[in-house]
Order: structure tokens, then sequence, then C-alpha cells
């Protein structure tokens, strides 16, 4: 592994008029401890906004890092109208983030028919110093589903990592040339808000994929996949799936279709059994922990997760905190959850609660 590189953490947010959020503003407090979690748990009601919240922090972020080109992009003529609260003409929402020697302020207002041009103030290069998939920047379509749950596929687009609450391990098999780079319309979801007319693709998980390439790169049937480096990466997807269902990922079943089969191995013994046999609490907590290392172990991001408890046992719920800072310690999470046992799991100053004041505004 590399020494990390820059990072980067969201410090302060406000939001005005957006969805059912009249006025918000929230600080995001620094580990108190070094060598704590950099981590805020906020829950409200049903209905109190927590889901906002995490909506305004990756629309921020995804205006940071595509830049003017976040205006004009198509997909978001058609969801502006969308997340401006009822009776008003205008949403705004602006976030100050901070890297290790530099700071931006992004703010985004949105009306009715669009969005404005971004607006910065400070060093926007912040955001320009991570690795980000050209056609993650170039085409805004995959990453505005996930980040408003249109689509159940988490956004993975370091520096930024969302897991909204719709978020599901697709039960569908990979074929091999979905590992292609330029595979077309594995992640494509249509939407349209004006028309209300979808075109739905049935996506196969990103996660699935990675593990795919994992094994043939362990053995080296494909040029341009690092065998020690996928040798290393299946070991840390085989702890997990170890640590919550007792076995291993070690083959590949063909099927007739042309697609594949990722097979487990009990560690009792006996038949080897499909991935999607395991119960859709051991898939999910199995693929979001492995997405986050997978894709921060280098370099820290901010992650958010809503309602990262989905599908769990309740004695799952601390754990996966604790988890998450074992596995990537240096990443900013920012989690919205209904769970007493997670908020449990966290010192007092890294939980907060959504409350309406008299005025019908939120504050924590």
């Amino acid at each position: 592994m590399t020494d990390k590189k820059s990072s980067i953490r969201l410090s302060r947010l406000t939001i005005k008029n957006y969805k059912k959020l009249s006025s918000l503003e929230i600080d995001f407090p620094r580990p108190v401890m070094k060598g704590d979690a950099d981590i805020l748990l906020f829950g409200s009601k049903n209905g109190g906004g927590k889901t906002s919240v995490l909506e305004c922090c990756s629309l921020l972020m995804l205006a940071g890092i595509v830049g003017d080109r976040f205006r004009n992009d198509e997909s978001l003529l058609e969801v502006a109208n969308l997340l401006v609260k009822a009776g008003q003409e205008k949403a705004c929402i602006e976030g100050k983030f901070e890297g290790d020697n530099t700071e931006c302020t992004v703010s985004l207002t949105i009306n009715r028919i669009g969005f404005s041009k971004p607006d910065f103030k400070g060093d926007q290069s912040l955001f320009k110093t991570f690795d980000n998939k050209k056609q993650y920047v170039d085409e805004l379509e995959y990453p505005l589903n996930s980040i408003l749950a249109f689509s159940g596929e988490p956004l993975i687009m370091p520096p930024l990592l969302h897991f909204n609450s719709y978020r599901k391990v697709q039960e569908s098999n990979p074929e091999l040339g979905m590992m292609a780079d330029d595979y077309p319309g594995h992640r494509v979801m249509r939407v349209s808000a004006r028309s209300g007319m979808r075109n739905i693709s049935n996506p196969v998980s990103s996660f699935k994929l990675e593990i795919l390439r994992s094994l043939m790169g362990k053995a080296a049937l494909f040029e341009g996949i690092n065998k020690d480096e996928s040798q290393s990466v299946l070991s840390r997807l085989n702890n997990l799936i170890q640590r919550y269902c007792g076995g291993q990922i070690e083959h590949l079943r063909p099927l007739p279709d042309n697609k594949v089969d990722i097979r487990i191995k009990p560690g009792t013994g006996g038949e080897s059994f499909s991935f999607d046999g395991l119960s859709s609490g051991q898939k999910e907590m199995i693929a979001t922990l492995f997405l986050i290392w997978k894709n921060t172990q280098e370099q820290p991001c901010i992650v958010l997760i809503d309602e990262p408890e989905l599908h769990l046992n309740a004695e799952w719920h601390g754990d996966f905190v604790r988890q998450l800072h074992k596995l990537s310690p240096h990443n900013q999470y920012i989690l919205a959850t209904h769970s007493e046992e997670m908020f449990r799991s966290v010192d007092e100053e890294y939980r907060a609660v959504l409350v309406p004041d008299d005025n019908s505004e939120m504050s924590l």
C-alpha cells in the first residue's frame, strides 16, 4: 500500500428549503482524541430530513468534483423540481470542505427549472487531487441516480462514497465482459421526472464485479489485473465472508447463459452454494464494508451511509460501526440511522438528533 494521499472532510453544512427542510446548519466535529473515528451519527423521526442531509452533502461534493459542468447536465434539469421545498422558489445548500492545508466552500442554488452554476470560495483544487473515473465525471446520470435513490447501486466515486437506503446487492450473475471499463449500460437507470417515464436496466452489482475481477486476477487469466493485488483484495473479502457467514469464495460456476455464479465454500465442509444464497443482511454487511475498504484504502474519503442498519440484526448494528473504523480508519463517516445500538456505539459528541423548532425548522 502506498502512503496516504491528500484527505478531504466536510466541516460545515447549511441547507435552506431543500425538500422538507426549511433551514438547517450542521457542524461536523473533528475527533477529540488521536485515533478516534471521524464520524457523526444523526437521527430523526421518519420524514425528519436525515436522507436529505446526506443528499445535500453528496450534491455539494459532486459539484466540487465536476465543477462548472455540473450546471449544464441534462440529468440535473430533470430532478431540480423534486428538490425544492413545496411553496418555495429555490433551495440553497452550502458546504465548507477542508483538506490537509486548504479549504473550499461550495454553494448551490436549485430552482424549479434547474441548478445555478456552483459557486466556489477558496481552493477548488481540493477536489482535483483524487483520481475520479472519467465516465463518472463526464456523465452525471449514474451519481445522481445513486445519490437520490433512483437506483439501489451505491455511488463509488472517490473522494465520495454514498450508500443510499435503497441499496441492494443485485441477485443477478455477471458476465466476464462486464469486467471491461467501457462495458455499456451496466449501471444505467434512466429517470425522467418530467414525463414520469423510467427506462430501468437490471445492473449487476459493482460489488460482484469486484469479486469477479479479483478471482480472475488471482488466477492471472487477464492482462492488466495485478495478481498480488487481487490476492490481497480477495483475502480481505474472504475475511469478511468468514466473519459473517462462515465460508470462503473460491470458485465460479459457469452458467448456460454465458454468465458465472459466485460460489461460497462452507468452512465446515460440504457443497458450495451461491453467494446469492446468503441472507440480505449478510450480503449488505459484507458488500458495504468491502466496498468502503477497497475504495478508500489508499486515499481517505467522505463516506455517507443512509440507514446502515438496513437488513441487519440488532447485534450487528454496533459491530458495523466498529468494523468501519477498524477496516478504514482514515475516512470521514456521516451516518443517518434509526438504530439505538448504533448511537450507543459512539460517544455523545459524535451523535446528533434532528428536531423541529417552534418555526417548523430543523435543528440539532
